[in-house]
């Protein structure tokens, strides 16, 4: 889902381990989270294999297909309800008579409203699309206030911690609009993980908020506040917090 709303699941789904689009069409399908709901990514044809890239067990394939313009207007839109089988490729004759479209949205899905200051937990991937396509709900809400937050590294076995604070008139929606575009924000310890992981360094990192205040509060103020996270986290002896 979040390559899809990121805009790149043609190239994703381009990419298979195993000759899966030996068909006349396809059908693409993304589970919404937590539900039993699918959403139409688009109806396919014309496969044809671009290349073969050799790997450990043998090849993967990479396939050129096309995306066929009659169904256009459902993609991003159709949402059907189904209870999926463990196979990830299934024959439409063996899931059609239990498949129900459960909706159709007015607009093509994108990230979701902004659910409120405490309730926000957002992955580096749907940071960039909420910037980037600049959506209403979440740029009022995050340029409304200053707050001190927390970055949550997920990567197995390297799990740290960085406390941050954001002031100033566009609030925590500039700040984390810098982690959008660069995924370090200019965090020294953040860069380094850049350096040793390379360019897909922040793919694990997790965006919530510690505290929001008034942004009139003063810089020294937010500052107390972010030194007081930082203690109670433990983000400067075993974090990402240098200072």
């Amino acid at each position: 889902m979040d390559v899809f709303l990121e805009g790149g699941f043609d190239k994703w789904q381009a990419w298979q381990t195993k000759k899966n689009f030996e068909c006349e069409y396809f059908i693409g399908l993304v589970e919404i989270p937590g539900t039993r709901k699918w959403l139409f990514t688009g109806m396919y044809d014309s496969f044809n294999i671009n290349r073969k890239v050799p790997t450990r067990r043998g090849f993967d394939y990479v396939y050129d297909y096309r995306r066929m313009p009659e169904f256009a207007e459902l993609e991003g839109r159709l949402v059907l309800h189904y209870k999926k089988s463990r196979a990830n490729y299934i024959y439409l004759k063996t899931c059609a008579p239990t498949m129900v479209v459960s909706s159709i949205l007015e607009k093509p899905m994108t990230v979701g409203k902004f659910p409120g200051y405490k309730d926000v937990d957002l992955s580096h991937r749907e940071l960039k699309i909420i910037v980037k396509q600049g959506l209403e709900s979440w740029q009022t809400a995050l340029s409304s206030v200053a707050g001190v937050y927390l970055i949550s590294d997920r990567t197995e076995g390297e799990q740290q911690l960085y406390v941050g604070s954001a002031t100033g008139t566009g609030g925590l929606w500039n700040r984390w609009s810098n982690y959008a575009q660069s995924g370090h924000g200019g965090n020294t310890r953040i860069r380094d993980l850049h350096t040793k992981r390379g360019k897909n360094f922040a793919e694990n990192f997790r965006f919530s908020i510690l505290e929001i205040a008034d942004k009139q509060t003063g810089k020294e103020e937010m500052m107390l506040k972010e030194t007081h996270w930082k203690k109670r986290l433990l983000t400067r002896d075993s974090g990402l917090n240098g200072n």
